[in-house]
């Protein structure tokens, strides 16, 4: 049995230019060098390390200020309290009105909360990739993060075939086994606002976007539309323009076909549609409500708040961050995924349509 450890027995000498190793302080607790690293890392549940000869161990670490290599405890399989957060393109904010702002702030106090520090990896070097030269620096981490709205699937893929543990925010469809992810439920909250139109006694809705549909959110999104819309009416078509400069001939469209409501899924279409439609004499919701899909915490160009979703960013952040944390402790789970709901603006672009002649 180990005594308690006296001054004279100690032969480190308190000098900063000497920082004590784990070799020293298994010397000074009295213990094996092994038994000190199961205390620090915590990992081996086979093995029982009693209470007495733990808190010598840490007793003798304070008292010496020993700090552990978080790379050589990683590397030795432990765990480092050291959560990454990859992009795969650059979207940290210079300001907080940035768009993933609240992402990262739903991260940063999620893992503030759960003792855990975050590690911002930029992917130095031009192109943004995970893996370079066979190699990631994500294993600096116990895990990561990763998000992005046009990600490189195929080094998600081979991530997720290393066995290395990351949350991806946002919806994310890969081929083979799946992947961990937390999700705004656009699906659904697209499907509520449809169905909110039809019950506001429009015939004849319409959906519409720029650019290319074959981005995961805009799937989801007009999934919900195409639920929502029930076989007693006839729905208005699902519209993908190349660019603003069609969302002139976009209106002359619904108003040709009888549309009296349509769904923008990005607020640039939105704030268009107004535009046009305001050329051609309509107004907004009278004579063509608008549903802003995108992000509908602003306010229309001339103050009036926009009618649609809000995406839950923060919430989002936070839950990737929890789950993440749960993947660490049960790591022979599989993959999770998550949804989270939609917020709603009520905004001013949305009544019922003028009684037909």
């Amino acid at each position: 049995m180990v005594g308690r450890i006296s001054r004279k027995d100690t032969t480190l000498s308190r000098t900063p230019a000497k920082r004590p190793t784990q070799a020293d302080i298994a010397r000074l607790a009295g213990v094996s060098q092994a038994t000190v690293s199961l205390v620090l890392n915590e990992r081996d549940a086979s093995i029982r390390i009693s209470p007495a000869t733990r808190e010598r161990v840490l007793t003798v670490m304070r008292e010496w200020g020993y700090v552990a290599n978080a790379s050589a405890r990683s590397l030795a399989g432990g765990r480092n309290k050291i959560i990454g957060v990859y992009t795969f393109e650059p979207v940290f904010p210079t300001s907080g009105v940035d768009f993933y702002f609240p992402f990262l702030l739903g991260m940063e106090q999620e893992a503030a909360d759960l003792g855990y520090d975050l590690l911002l990896f930029t992917s130095a070097g031009g192109e943004r990739q995970i893996f370079r030269d066979g190699s990631t620096r994500l294993w600096h981490a116990d895990g990561a993060l990763l998000l992005g709205r046009d990600p490189n699937v195929e080094e998600i893929e081979r991530l997720r075939d290393s066995g290395y543990p990351f949350v991806y925010v946002g919806h994310r469809e890969v081929s083979g086994p799946p992947v961990s992810y937390v999700a705004a439920d656009y699906a659904g909250a697209t499907k509520q606002l449809t169905e909110r139109l039809f019950e506001l006694r429009h015939q004849r809705v319409a959906y519409a976007r720029i650019g290319n549909g074959g981005a995961q959110p805009s799937r989801d999104r007009e999934g919900g539309f195409r639920q929502a819309t029930p076989s007693q009416h006839l729905a208005g078509p699902v519209w993908t323009l190349d660019s603003v400069a069609e969302v002139d001939g976009l209106v002359e469209e619904l108003q040709r076909g009888g549309i009296t409501a349509v769904l923008a899924e990005q607020q640039l279409l939105a704030e268009e549609l107004l535009v046009c439609a305001t050329r051609r004499g309509l107004t907004i919701p009278d004579d063509l409500s608008v549903v802003e899909l995108g992000d509908s915490t602003g306010a229309r160009h001339d103050g009036t708040p926009w009618t649609g979703l809000i995406v839950p960013r923060e919430q989002m952040g936070r839950q990737a961050m929890g789950l993440l944390v749960q993947l660490l402790e049960a790591p022979d789970s599989g993959a999770r995924s998550e949804s989270v709901r939609c917020g709603f603006a009520p905004g001013a672009t949305v009544g019922p349509p003028k009684e037909l002649p």
